[in-house]
């Protein structure tokens, strides 16, 4: 049982960091036009604010992961949270256009600080439910997307201060700073097993704190990083491209261009991340029931892609509603993560190298696409979807080669086959 476990209120203060982070990922784009009046710019120059978030996690991650490493989990899991709450409190203070990029560049820095740390420390808690506590986190980023949009829109509708969607979260990390400040983390206990027992000892007293190691696979066919590798790399950008600029944009998307009251256009964003939670726990019961991880990235890919080009042609709020939902299902349920598996699936030595360029690759979409958003939003945002549509299509495409590679690597005829 998780909660028999030592470390189990460590791991529920780094689930609500997540919780957290899930707000800060659409809090920017929830209030896009209070953002654009109080900084004198437009939504086109809020989403250029939003890129400074991806340019934060990007430079970041290419050291992130070895401090963590050297200084332990615990102090990166501070700065992390210290730089949430500077990012809630300048957005909620803060007037000035040039200090919102600072500010949106501390989110993103303070996001992959938490990743870098909290990721490591979860595996380190529950070394024997590596999947289960993966799930759970997915469901805590997920949940705010479910609840955030509908609230700022009762803020709205009401006429209360909209600074309750800022000042809510930052309350929420000063008080899980106090919560965690006591917690231990596993690598401190072993850090201190190594400092104060032998060898013998610490192999006694540290059983329990232990990393699952895989056996390389048996390939038919030698895999090469600059084949599967780099196809990976490219679809990681692929697909966090596309439901990253969903999530940015949908809101807007029904108000500006299928015409949509407020409060109806912040419930797709509620649909589409009900789509992402049912998927996480449905993909993984069919995976445990031996379908392919292979075939379900697949499937989702093609359906992502047919849904997105739908949805501009026939900008409806119909279409556009249950789109919504299938977006957040296929694409944002959990395929990322399993391309991270995949990768190491294909490479199985240098788990850590190829998270983190996996990382970087798709954390370069986070940058990317709100710029090119932001120029469209300036000439024709209707094909803002198109470029959407085009980003999912690239993703299916490199996801079928990847199917056949995988085939004559694995030395199977059929990705639909069942595992066991």
């Amino acid at each position: 049982m998780m909660k028999q476990n030592k470390y189990f209120w460590t791991s529920i203060g780094l689930y609500i960091n997540f919780f957290v982070q899930g707000i800060e990922t659409i809090i920017i784009a929830q209030n896009i036009n209070m953002f654009a009046r109080m900084r004198g710019t437009d939504t086109a120059g809020v989403m250029e604010i939003i890129a400074a978030v991806g340019i934060g996690k990007v430079v970041v991650l290419l050291f992130a992961g070895v401090l963590a490493d050297k200084l332990g989990r615990k102090p990166l899991v501070y700065i992390g949270m210290i730089g949430y709450i500077l990012f809630f409190g300048g957005l909620l203070l803060n007037t000035d256009l040039r200090l919102a990029y600072v500010v949106a560049f501390t989110a993103g820095a303070a996001t992959s600080f938490l990743d870098a740390a909290t990721y490591p420390a979860l595996m380190e808690i529950y070394p024997e439910n590596t999947s289960s506590a993966s799930v759970v986190v997915k469901g805590f980023i997920s949940a705010p997307g479910m609840v955030v949009p509908i609230f700022i829109g009762l803020l709205n509708n009401k006429g209360f201060w909209p600074g309750w969607s800022l000042a809510i979260p930052m309350v929420i990390v000063m008080f899980n700073c106090i919560f965690l400040l006591k917690a231990r983390f596993p690598d401190q206990d072993m850090r201190k097993l190594r400092s104060d027992k032998s060898a013998k000892d610490m192999d006694k007293a540290g059983k329990g704190i232990t990393f699952s190691v895989e056996d390389e696979s048996e390939f038919a066919q030698k895999p090469s990083y600059k084949v599967e590798g780099l196809i990976l790399m490219l679809y990681s950008f692929c697909c966090m491209a596309t439901f990253y600029l969903f999530q940015q944009v949908i809101t807007l998307y029904g108000v500006q261009v299928i015409g949509m009251s407020e409060l109806a256009s912040r419930a797709l964003l509620t649909y589409y991340t009900a789509g992402s939670f049912i998927a996480v726990f449905l993909s993984a019961v069919m995976m445990t029931r031996g379908v392919r991880d292979m075939a379900i990235m697949v499937v989702y890919g093609f359906i992502s892609s047919a849904t997105l080009i739908i949805v501009y042609l026939f900008p409806n709020q119909v279409v556009v509603t249950i789109g919504a939902f299938i977006i957040g299902f296929t694409v944002a349920g959990g395929v990322l993560q399993t391309g991270i598996a995949m990768l190491c699936r294909f490479f199985p030595y240098g788990k850590g190298k190829n998270t983190s360029l996996y990382d970087i690759s798709f954390s370069l979409a986070t940058c990317v696409m709100p710029i090119i958003a932001s120029h469209m939003m300036k000439t024709d945002f209707t094909k803002v979807m198109l470029l959407d549509a085009a980003t999912a299509l690239g993703g299916f495409v490199l996801i079928l080669l990847l199917s056949f590679r995988y085939k004559k690597v694995f030395g199977i005829n059929n990705i639909f086959s069942r595992v066991f």
